[in-house]
């Protein structure tokens, strides 16, 4: 089985071949095993695919089925109030919940919310 940083590189080289479905799944293995860069790309995609409501129920039912970078995806829609009511201690809980499993955005934020 490939370590997290392998299954960034491979990733890379996926989506630089123009096989997106299979970069997209390196991707996510990568992010869910805990590779913050990889965290982070997946959690630019996932907000950058935010166009509407149904949108953000798609998001929280990934996050509901613990994918930790949705539910870190859906905490920062929270906190912005983007296509959903701003709802600051939904937000935190979230961010507790995505950090607990292994998120290191989540972590940071929690941690710069102090």
């Amino acid at each position: 089985m490939p370590t997290p940083d392998e299954e960034y590189e491979l990733a890379a080289a996926e989506f630089k071949a123009g096989n997106a479905a299979q970069g997209a799944q390196h991707l996510r293995n990568a992010a869910f095993n805990g590779h913050a860069a990889a965290q982070d790309q997946l959690a630019r995609v996932y907000f950058a695919q935010l166009k509407s409501r149904a949108d953000v129920a798609d998001l929280e039912a990934a996050a509901q089925s613990g994918d930790h970078v949705a539910l870190f995806v859906l905490a920062m829609c929270l906190i912005e109030g983007r296509l959903i009511e701003k709802d600051t201690d939904k937000a935190v809980t979230a961010l507790q919940h995505a950090a607990t499993q292994g998120n290191r955005m989540a972590q940071v934020m929690l941690g710069q919310m102090g």
